[in-house]
C-alpha cells in the first residue's frame, strides 16, 4: 500500500482546548496544501468507554475540582506499576484507534492530547507503528501523562512545560519549544485601544466549549458596574446560555449571551478584556491577541498552573468570581488595560500552529530519508 499525503491530527474532546488546538494544526496544513484529517481519538474507541472518558472528566472538574486536583497532583509522576496498568488499559480500548492510522499510513500523526500518546508510542517502541508521532501539551504545565516512551517529538510552550517533561523522562532532545497551537486569525488582532472617557469596556467573557465555570456569579458581579458592557460566550451548553440570560436581566446587566461560538478570533477582537478561565487555549489565544484577562474559576491542576504562570509574567489579573466587576471596573479606572495588553502579546506564539506541524513534517521527511527502497 502506497504511503498517503495526508496528516493525522488526534484530539480529545475532554474539555474544547484540545479540540482547539487540533483544528489549529489543521488549519496550518491546509494552508500548505496539505491533506489533513482531524479525529477524536475516542470516536475510534468502545463507546461506553468514550462516554465515561469525558464524563468523568467534565463531572470532576465541575461539581469536584478539589478531588480532580489531587488526583492531578497524586498521578504527576512516572510510576511504573500504575503506567503499566494504565497503559494495558488504554491499550485494550485504543485497538481499533491503532489500527485505523496504520491502516491510514499519514505522514505523521500529531496528538494534543496524551490519551492517544501512551498507545502510539507503545506501538513505535514495539515496532507495531512505523509512523512518527508527535504530542502537543497544550498547557503551560506538563502532567505526568504526556511524557510517554516511544513518542517522537513533544511539542511544548517554552519554559514550565518543557522542563517538566524532561523532569518525567523525555529526553531534552525530543523537546521543542512551540507555544501552544492556535489558529492564524489571533495573532492578526489589532493592539489593544483602550476604551475612550466615557465609553464602555468591552468584557468577554469566556466559559470553554462546555460550558463549565462560575458563569452566574461573574455575571452577578457585574451589577452596578455602568462602565462594562458584556459579551457572554457559554459554550455548546443549552443550560448555561438560559442561566446567563435569565441572571443578566435579574441584575440589569447589558450583555449579549451566545452559545458556542465559531469565530472566536472574531470576539476577542472586539473585546478590551477578557474574564474567564486559565484554560490553555484561551490563555494562549487571548496571548497572540494581545488581550489581558481577568482570571476566575481555575481548577486545581494545570489551570491553576497557568493562572500562576500569566498573572507572574503581568499579564492578567486573579480574583474570585464575585469580584470580577469591581476589578474590571478598577484595571479601567487605572488605565491598567494597556499595560496588561503589551505584556500579553510579548508573551505570545501566534505561528505555534506552523512550528508544530513544521516538527511533523521534519519527523516524517527523515523518516522516509531513512527508510529501505523497495526492491
Amino acid at each position: 500500500m502506497a504511503q498517503s499525503s495526508r496528516i493525522i491530527v488526534l484530539y480529545v474532546a475532554a474539555g474544547g482546548g484540545h479540540r482547539a488546538a487540533a483544528g489549529a494544526v489543521a488549519e496550518a496544513a491546509r494552508t500548505r496544501g496539505l491533506d489533513v484529517e482531524v479525529v477524536d481519538a475516542l470516536e475510534l474507541t468502545p463507546a461506553w468507554f468514550a462516554r465515561a472518558y469525558v464524563g468523568a472528566h467534565l463531572r470532576s472538574t465541575e461539581h469536584a475540582p478539589g478531588l480532580y486536583g489531587q488526583g492531578y497532583a497524586a498521578l504527576d509522576q512516572r510510576h511504573a506499576v500504575v503506567d503499566g496498568v494504565r497503559g494495558a488499559f488504554d491499550r485494550a480500548v485504543g485497538r481499533g484507534l491503532l489500527r485505523y492510522v496504520a491502516e491510514q499510513r499519514p505522514l505523521a500523526i500529531i496528538a494534543t492530547h496524551f490519551f492517544p500518546l501512551e498507545i502510539l508510542g507503545h506501538a513505535r517502541r514495539t515496532g507495531a507503528l512505523q509512523i512518527p508521532v508527535v504530542g502537543v501539551v497544550t498547557d503551560y504545565a506538563a502532567h505526568a501523562f504526556w511524557a510517554e516512551p516511544g513518542v517522537d517529538r513533544f511539542c511544548a510552550p517554552a519554559g514550565r512545560a518543557a522542563r517538566d517533561l524532561v523532569r518525567h523522562g523525555v529526553s531534552p532532545d525530543a523537546v521543542v519549544a512551540t507555544g501552544i497551537p492556535i489558529r492564524a486569525a489571533f495573532g492578526a488582532i489589532p493592539t489593544l485601544t483602550p476604551p475612550a472617557p466615557g465609553a464602555p469596556i468591552e468584557v468577554l467573557v469566556t466559559s470553554g466549549g462546555f460550558g463549565v465555570g462560575p458563569m452566574a456569579e461573574i455575571v452577578r458581579s457585574f451589577s452596578g458596574v455602568r462602565e462594562a458592557r458584556l459579551t457572554i460566550v457559554c459554550g455548546d451548553n443549552a443550560t448555561r446560555v438560559a442561566e446567563a440570560r435569565r441572571v443578566a436581566a435579574e441584575v440589569g446587566v447589558h450583555a449579549e449571551v451566545v452559545g458556542f461560538e465559531r469565530d472566536m478570533a472574531r470576539r476577542v477582537a472586539a473585546a478590551h478584556v477578557i474574564v474567564g478561565k486559565p484554560g490553555g487555549l484561551t490563555v494562549s489565544e487571548s496571548l497572540a491577541a494581545g488581550r489581558p484577562m481577568v482570571l476566575v474559576g481555575a481548577c486545581p491542576g494545570q489551570e491553576m498552573m497557568n493562572q500562576r504562570w500569566l498573572v507572574e509574567q503581568g499579564a492578567a489579573v486573579a480574583c474570585e468570581a464575585a469580584a470580577a466587576g469591581r476589578t474590571v471596573a478598577a484595571l479601567g479606572a487605572q488605565s491598567a488595560l494597556a499595560s496588561l495588553a503589551t505584556e500579553a502579546r510579548a508573551l505570545a506564539a501566534p505561528r505555534s500552529a506552523a512550528r508544530v506541524l513544521h516538527v511533523a513534517l521534519r519527523l516524517s521527511d527523515h523518516h522516509h530519508a531513512s527508510q529501505p527502497l523497495a526492491a
